[in-house]
């Protein structure tokens, strides 16, 4: 048709279907295009980052972190490391990597990637590759064949875009040096704690100073807006005895949800751990890896492991029982170690690895394979679960359904309907958002309260009980208590402030005395550290200290948590770079230029998407990123049964 079309493009009639054809194109391929930009997170040049990417992203990133920190990873924790923000960096880098990596002609052939993994040193056996050994590892990890080769692909073509764009960076004999003064030179600090309180005393405040402070202070002294809710419960347990569950639903469940069921593998392991502190400097670093190494060796010709984690093993706990960890499942190991576990067969012995507590050398005694449980001996709880969902449910249904009847009321009549159907109607608040309500909302649910009006309707939420219908029965607004309301508590803000100038001002005075008599006033020790620790033993509070130890060969007055302090060197021992044989200069110099090429990599994908200077565009839907942001009034669906 269009060839019919192009040869008779001069009639109107031909024009029109043409511009009808483009129409549809248009319209089916832009689409599409629109629904994907309405989806997006974040958008480069043309390329779109969706939710759904993003959130599989975001998830595989977080069970990463889970598996490395355990129950440290606090959501706190999470906040600090600002995960989301991340996640979305990493997947702009990737494809800024990618695309300018394919015009710099830089490709990753099928044989490439194949050579790749096959150098893998955790699939290799007697140095080899071993099939069963990678295949073990991709069950290990819950990876096809496919999805590992694909970001192994993408990992290999970041390492040689980094090789081609860092070939000229190099580390100069001066860097190097510095670089080893900065990890081995080992300080211990002098310091005075002077405490602002006891400068109390000495404070005097007329009504003019607390006036002033108030009036120079008033946002300090602001209170949040806060509501008060009506509460209607729905709890689960009310529906369970009208709930009916039979065993025929319990083997349904239970054929469909076998993973519940299941026991993971189990391995006895062994350990010897050689204990690498935070600092380490590097000629120790050496010291104990070849130390490691010949523990492996022994154990490898022969020698009773057991008498190697008693000789060696700096683990309190394990050591004198011979390294024996017991027998636990292979998921709960940390990532770097059950990667390892996963190849090993009983007998087998690797090592050194290195963790984070040190480094670790793993015998496997036995392994025992995943077993599902016997219907049999789960069939009464799996009931009882069965039970408690069908109740949460009806909760559901029933809190819905009074929702939707107080909604249709011009003015919801909260009592009179709790008193016709026999419930209690209970109160919750005065709250604010930052506040823990009793009805235990999530921080979202929270939030959104706060935009109904007073005597409004809120929404169906769910509790640890059930669900709940509440409303808004009462609304304070944000507001600036009078100065006679919080006296006490201005003039104890005066006071504290008066008294920490004080200090400082005492403090900056005695840290110009003698050093004699710094001395004589017993200061306290920080103990040695080096400057690539942490931070400076005893005086974490004090913010960025570390970056001023090399000026505090005279004394410097500090602030930190409501305490001034006088700080000074006490002793120094400067490192020197030629105690240092070949190969230990060699492991300095390869991670020095590891993080020049790092750094190098980080600049140019900072400049690649500068708003001036970059060559890729970059947009980010930044309240996409917000967790728990607003959205229109709608009633939750119950929690996911499957």
């Amino acid at each position: 048709m269009l060839t019919y079309l192009r040869k008779h493009s001069k009639g109107w009639l031909a024009y029109t279907a043409f511009g009808a054809i483009i129409v549809v194109f248009i319209l089916w391929g832009g689409s599409s295009y629109l629904s994907r930009e309405a989806n997006k997170i974040a958008k480069i040049d043309r390329f779109i980052i969706s939710t759904e990417n993003y959130s599989k992203a975001y998830t595989d990133t977080l069970k990463k972190y889970q598996a490395q920190f355990g129950q440290a990873l606090t959501p706190e924790m999470i906040k600090r490391l600002d995960l989301r923000r991340k996640v979305l960096d990493d997947l702009i880098d990737q494809y800024i990597i990618e695309t300018d990596a394919k015009k710099m002609g830089i490709e990753i052939t099928d044989g490439d990637l194949q050579q790749f993994i096959s150098q893998v040193p955790a699939f290799q056996r007697d140095g080899k590759f071993d099939e069963a050994i990678y295949r073990r590892y991709l069950e290990y990890e819950g990876l096809t064949p496919a999805e590992f080769e694909q970001k192994a692909r993408k990992d290999l073509l970041k390492q040689l875009f980094v090789s081609v764009l860092t070939e000229n960076v190099i580390v100069s004999p001066q860097e190097l040096d510095a670089a080893y003064h900065q990890l081995s030179d080992t300080y211990d600090l002098n310091y005075i704690t002077i405490d602002p309180a006891s400068f109390f005393k000495d404070v005097q405040v007329s009504q003019d100073q607390i006036q002033a402070f108030y009036d120079a202070n008033k946002e300090r002294y602001r209170v949040p807006p806060k509501i008060t809710i009506a509460v209607i419960d729905f709890p689960a347990t009310s529906y369970l005895s009208s709930t009916e569950v039979t065993t025929d639903d319990a083997r349904d469940y239970y054929d469909t949800h076998k993973a519940e069921f299941s026991e993971p593998a189990r391995v006895h392991v062994r350990h010897i751990l050689i204990k690498m502190p935070d600092g380490t400097d590097t000629q120790t670093t050496g010291q104990k890896e070849e130390l490691a190494g010949k523990i492996v060796a022994q154990a490898k010709e022969g020698k009773d492991f057991a008498s190697l984690a008693a000789q060696y093993s700096q683990d309190e706990l394990t050591a004198k029982k011979g390294g024996d960890l017991g027998m636990l499942p292979v998921n709960s190991f940390p990532k770097e170690l059950g990667e390892v576990i996963a190849t090993m067969k009983p007998g087998d012995v690797k090592g050194p690895i290195a963790s984070p507590e040190g480094l670790q050398i793993l015998k496997l005694e036995a392994r025992e394979e995943a077993k599902t449980i016997p219907f049999e001996s789960v069939s009464t709880s799996v009931m009882d679960t069965l039970k408690l969902q069908r109740a949460k449910l009806t909760a559901h249904d029933e809190a819905k359904k009074a929702f939707m009847e107080l909604y249709e009321q011009s003015k919801p009549d909260f009592e009179g309907y709790a008193k016709a159907k026999g419930i209690e109607v209970r109160q919750i608040g005065p709250f604010s958002e930052g506040e823990d309500a009793v009805l235990a909302m999530k921080p979202e649910e929270v939030k959104k309260a706060f935009t109904f009006s007073a005597d409004e309707l809120g929404d169906v939420v769910g509790t640890p009980d059930g669900y709940a219908v509440y409303k808004v029965i009462r609304k304070e607004l944000s507001r600036v208590p009078e100065l006679k309301d919080i006296a006490g508590t201005v003039e104890a803000d005066v006071r504290a402030q008066a008294a920490e100038e004080k200090a400082k001002e005492y403090a900056q005075k005695l840290a110009t005395s003698p050093m004699e008599q710094l001395i004589a006033m017993n200061p306290a020790s920080t103990g040695e550290f080096k400057r690539s620790s942490y931070a400076v033993p005893k005086l974490s509070m004090i913010p960025k200290l570390m970056d001023e130890v090399d000026s505090l060969k005279t004394p410097k007055v500090f602030e930190g948590k409501g305490a001034v302090y006088i700080v000074w060197i006490k002793s120094k021992k400067t490192a020197d770079i030629r105690s240092l044989d070949k190969n230990q200069v060699e492991s300095l110099r390869n991670g020095l230029l590891a993080r020049k090429r790092q750094l190098a990599l980080q600049d140019y994908l900072a400049l690649a998407q500068d708003k001036k200077k970059g060559w890729h565009k970059v947009t980010i839907e930044k309240s996409k990123l917000v967790e728990g942001g607003g959205g229109t009034r709608d009633v939750p669906a119950p929690n996911d049964l499957n």
